[in-house]
């Protein structure tokens, strides 16, 4: 972005792929059991594996939604900060005299439709060339993942040569709502009550299958 548009410090932030911290672990388990008997095809022959993920959230960037620097373009551009210490999902859009809905105050809340001033919402629509309170590029993340995606099977010996195995495989087993994307982050484009809200993005629900093999 040239000097004349805010400078490059607005574009200093973390990269797209920049995940501060990750961990993951594999683990594989034959469970203890009776390798006798009635009590060896009830009990034994178990075993549990799986993968366990802990991530950061990915960066992202609160967009303007509108040409504020009449370039033609509004991909790029972002809003400025009205009040830092106001709830982050807070916005407002102007609302000048001469629109529809106009308010005295020169902004419209996007959410409540009530007219506001900067200083009671986080974000504001931006107009004009960018500036010392316009928003820098990925300040904001995603939810982290916290994921466990765990097996569990049972192998039936019925010959020397013939098993019989039953797996279950959970995906997301213990069910934490991911929140891994990008919510809806356009402060004039984003429908009431979506502005910044994670809960309308997939939150990576339990699913679970089940799968009997005949091996020979």
């Amino acid at each position: 972005m040239p000097v004349s548009q805010g400078g490059l410090k607005l574009d200093r932030g973390l990269s797209d792929y920049n995940r501060s911290h990750r961990f993951t672990i594999t683990y594989i388990w034959d469970i203890p059991g009776p390798r006798r008997g009635v009590g060896k095809q009830a009990l034994g022959g178990w075993s549990i594996a799986g993968i366990t993920t802990f991530q950061s959230g990915t960066p992202y960037t609160v967009q303007n939604g509108s040409d504020r620097n009449n370039d033609g373009f509004s991909d790029n551009d972002r809003p400025d900060i009205g009040n830092p210490n106001a709830p982050l999902n807070t916005r407002a859009v102007i609302a000048r005299n001469s629109d529809p809905g106009a308010c005295s105050t020169g902004y419209r809340n996007r959410d409540t439709g009530t007219c506001v001033t900067p200083a009671e919402v986080h974000f504001i629509e931006g107009q004009g060339l960018p500036n010392v309170r316009t928003v820098g590029r990925n300040t904001l993340l995603t939810g982290g993942t916290n994921n466990w995606d765990i097996t569990l099977a049972k192998t039936f010996a019925l010959s020397e040569s013939k098993r019989l195995e039953f797996r279950w495989v959970a995906f997301n087993a213990f069910n934490h709502r991911q929140f891994v994307q990008v919510p809806s982050s356009d402060v004039v484009n984003s429908p009431p009550g979506q502005f910044l809200n994670p809960k309308f993005t997939d939150g990576g629900i339990r699913t679970m299958r089940m799968q009997l093999k005949f091996l020979f």
